[in-house]
């Protein structure tokens, strides 16, 4: 269905409660209809010394049809350190909109 590609890529380390915990925000682009489509990844790397032991990764294909538009919103989700699990709760109402352009 048309390829998948990493447009950019943001990522912060922090530490929770004494464990140092990865963050990887995503914008990703391919195109649907002929026209761009722009989605967000994040994925949440929980470390102990050094070693990664619990990986938690979501995606949605679709948020935004203009790239400033995706990476304002990547740039939302990096600035509050939003973890994978509520990917979808906040930028659901993105997709639906985006989805309905398409």
């Amino acid at each position: 269905k048309g390829i998948m590609k990493i447009n950019k890529t943001l990522s912060t380390i922090v530490n929770i409660n004494e464990k140092e915990v990865k963050y990887i925000y995503r914008m990703t682009e391919k195109n649907i209809k002929n026209r761009q489509a722009f989605g967000i990844e994040i994925e949440r790397q929980d470390f102990n010394d050094g070693q990664v032991v619990n990986l938690e990764r979501d995606y949605v294909s679709l948020v935004a049809s203009e790239e400033k538009r995706a990476n304002d919103i990547l740039l939302l989700l990096f600035n509050n350190l939003v973890s994978p699990i509520h990917l979808v709760d906040i930028v659901g109402e993105y997709s639906d909109l985006c989805a309905a352009e398409f």
